[in-house]
């Protein structure tokens, strides 16, 4: 057979088999793209109230929140729970135009020494889209320079849920018994970041 009848068959049979897979990939999104953004996760307690539009009736004050845990889908498997230490937990959405403002301001207040020894951080990716910006989440976020430990959500927003979040970005105070000491929704800018950790020190 001609060399070059046979170069274009197996050219056109691994193009076709290309566009098969885009199409297939686009249809049925595999299991390795939900490994990426989703994780397999754990709550033990009971769930936090949905946030209130108004911050001051939030009845979640004092309440405890559940313990979490989940890996950052390189392996590490994050907790929060109540150990003494008071922490705050950001909730981000790799899609969320609020959250990819918030995070450069939040790695540059970090690199700046700016975060209180006595408190823990954490961050929950959650309400991943692969069909949206940013994607993986945690791909997005390691090119912004982030840090932070990291939870992957699972596809049914169980940790979202758990602490009532209302929206994207979402902060959570918590003393070192897991007491909500605020829940914060939206943007908030440094010198919200600063205000938010100043309370979680002061919970210590």
């Amino acid at each position: 057979m001609n060399n070059k009848l046979v170069v274009g068959i197996v050219g056109g049979v691994l193009g076709l088999a290309a566009v098969i897979a885009i199409a297939i990939s686009a249809v049925n999104p595999g299991e390795t793209d939900a490994n990426i953004a989703f994780g397999e996760v754990t709550v033990e307690g009971t769930n936090l109230p949905m946030m209130p539009d108004n911050p001051a009736q939030d009845v979640a004050m004092g309440m405890t929140a559940p313990t979490v845990s989940g890996s950052d889908g390189d392996g590490n498997n994050v907790t929060i729970a109540p150990d003494g230490r008071p922490k705050v937990v950001l909730f981000l959405a790799h899609w969320c135009p609020h959250c990819q403002a918030e995070v450069p301001e939040v790695v540059d207040w970090l690199e700046a020494g700016q975060k209180p020894e006595v408190v823990d951080f954490y961050s929950i990716s959650t309400l991943a889209n692969r069909l949206q910006g940013n994607w993986p989440p945690q791909k997005w976020l390691a090119d912004e320079g982030w840090e932070v430990p990291l939870i992957l959500d699972d596809s049914g927003s169980s940790l979202s849920q758990a602490y009532g979040m209302r929206g994207t970005p979402f902060w959570v105070v918590l003393d070192g018994n897991n007491q909500v000491v605020a829940r914060v929704p939206g943007k908030v800018g440094i010198g919200g970041v600063t205000a938010i950790f100043e309370a979680a020190a002061q919970s210590a």
